[in-house]
This record gives C-alpha cells, structure tokens and sequence, in this order.
C-alpha cells in the first residue's frame, strides 16, 4: 500500500456545506418540481454504503508521477484556477486512480457548480469504503455528498425487453435488459427508447429533487397502420381532350342544324312566291333540292348527339379520375404497401 502523506489533501470546507455529523445521513424533501413520467419511490436519499475494496495496483513509477501532478492540482485549486486543477487531478488519477484523488475532484467540481458529476464522484469515494481516504475524509465525503443530492435525484431505471435501447437527454444509459441508477439534475429531462419493431419513446419526465423515482421501460409492438390516399387513374389531358373534341363535335352539329334549317326555310320562301305568282296554276318545283338541307340537319343531330355524349363522358372521366388506393406504415420501411380501394 504507498503511503498518500506526501500529498497535499485539501481540507478547505466548501461554502455553503456544513460540518459532517455523527448521526445517520439522509435527506429527506419534498421537492418544489411536481414528479411528471416516473414514480417516486422515495422522499428519502441515503448515502450509499460500501460496496467495494479499493485495490491499489499502481506501480512506485506511477504513484510518484501522480504525486507530482497532485501538488500541482492543489496549488492551482488553492489559486482558485478551478478549470486547470481539475485538468490536473484526472492527469493523475490516470497515473493513480486513489480514491483522495477522486474526492479532490468532487471538491473542484462542487465548487465550478456542477454538482451532479462532484456528486458522482463523491459516490465512489464512499463506495470503496473509509479506509482508502480515512475516517475524517469519508465523513467530509458523505456530507458533501448528501448536500449535493439536496438539488439532485437518483431515478432508477428499468427495461426487460432484449435490445432496447435507452437515452436520457441524448446519451445512452443502457441496453436491454437492465437496471441502472443515474444520478440526474432535478427538473425536465427527455427519456427516448428505440426498438425494432416496437413503437418508439420519446417524453420528458420532470423530476423533483431529493427524491428516489423509478422509471420503468416497456415498447409496445408496432402495428402496421392502415390509412388511404387518393391517387389518379389518368392524367387531365384525356378529360380535356375529351371534353375539346365534345365541344367542337357539339359546335358543329349545331352549325349543321342550323344551316339545314336556314336552306328549308329559303326554299319554303321561294316556293311559297311561286305558288302567288301561279295564280293557281300548277308549279312546278324540284323537291330534290331538299334533300341537301335535310341532311345537314340529320348529320347536325348525330353529332350533337355525339358532342352531349362526349361532354358527358368528359364529366365521368373528371369523376373517376381519382381513385382510393389502401396503403400500410411500417417502422422499417419507407415503403408504401398499397392496394387500391375502389
């Protein structure tokens, strides 16, 4: 085991933390943020116990380089250039990773006001135990710990389904199936989860602080949704051509009519002046030179018969040029399935 008394531990009590106390840690609160998305299981935190040995197996080489680096560390924290001694503290945490090391860290970061990662930190202090860092020393840990955690909360997630992926506020916390604790500031955060096949989540929670919330995990299958849309048959040039070639069929067989019309009513004129000027006698007259009339005006009416029935046409054209096709959305693909729905 190398002995750490060369190192300048900082002893300097953070503003605002008091000193710690004999009796039993925990906090117990409230909170002013209203529990949105996950269960409070617990207005009580308590300072997490044990749950390691720290086993120093660093070499003499290292754990000197991590002593030059520390010294380093504290003049800068003593300087109050908070950025660079932090800097310097993982420097040697990298070349010794003691858990004094760690709890200089939790100080720095608690006094640049990021008080969820000096709470992490001090959460592994406590986890390998008083011995490492000593009685007083994990005393000071557990309070500052507890202090933090006033404006913090611990939620624990959980899901049972294989390969769900989890996030919180973007970052991957896990993959299913599995329980974890995070450590999260109190307030809004946004929990996604994404599995194929299943419906995704995306939701933001609100977390009061100094709580204990569960958050538990659970895709439902995707069912494939049916919806309908409306596609063309044809394009417009068909109904247009359509309803063109009708008008102008109609045009002229109403020309036709008329002219057929106009020629019987001139013949009828000059018959009828014949027949005044006879003074009774016979008259005669080429009734063949109506046949010509007669037929433009049969002609006229097949084609205006044949124009109404073209604009007609045009009309169901317009009418059916759309049909309802039935398609269906799935999460892999995208892909439209469709069949028509006449």
């Amino acid at each position: 085991m190398k002995i750490f008394s060369s190192i300048l531990i900082i002893a300097i009590l953070i503003p605002g933390f008091v000193s710690a106390q004999d009796t039993d840690v925990s906090i117990e609160t409230a909170g002013t943020v209203k529990a949105k998305g996950v269960k409070v299981v617990s207005n009580k935190i308590e300072a997490p116990l044990q749950s390691k040995n720290f086993v120093d197996q660093t070499t003499n080489e290292n754990a000197e380089k991590a002593r030059e680096i520390f010294k380093r560390a504290n003049k800068n924290f003593e300087d109050r250039n908070l950025p660079v001694a932090l800097n310097l503290y993982k420097q040697a945490y990298k070349q010794w990773p003691h858990p004094r090391i760690v709890f200089n860290m939790g100080v720095t970061l608690s006094m640049m006001s990021r008080p969820r990662e000096a709470a992490l930190m001090f959460k592994k202090v406590l986890e390998l135990g008083p011995d490492p860092v000593e009685g007083a020393r994990y005393k000071e840990a557990k309070e500052k710990y507890m202090e933090l955690m006033g404006t913090l909360a611990i939620v624990r997630f959980r899901a049972e389904q294989q390969g769900v992926q989890v996030y919180v506020d973007g970052n991957i916390i896990g993959t299913g199936p599995f329980t974890k604790e995070i450590i999260l500031t109190s307030g809004r955060h946004l929990v996604t989860a994404n599995l194929t096949g299943h419906v995704g989540l995306n939701e933001d929670i609100q977390i009061p602080a100094g709580v204990v919330a569960e958050r538990a995990i659970s895709l439902k299958k995707f069912e494939p949704i049916v919806k309908y849309k409306k596609v063309k048959r044809f394009g417009n040039l068909w109904p247009i051509l359509t309803g063109v070639s009708s008008a102008l069929i109609l045009g002229g067989g109403g020309t036709l009519i008329y002219q057929g019309r106009s020629e019987i009513d001139d013949l009828q004129s000059e018959y009828n002046d014949l027949l005044l000027q006879s003074l009774g006698q016979p008259v005669e007259f080429d009734i063949s030179r109506q046949d010509s009339p007669i037929m433009k005006q049969n002609v006229g009416n097949v084609l205006v018969g044949v124009g109404i029935a073209g604009i007609v046409a045009t009309a169901v054209l317009f009418i059916i040029q759309e049909k309802q096709v039935q398609y269906t959305v799935t999460p892999d693909s995208n892909t439209e399935s469709s069949s028509a729905s006449e």
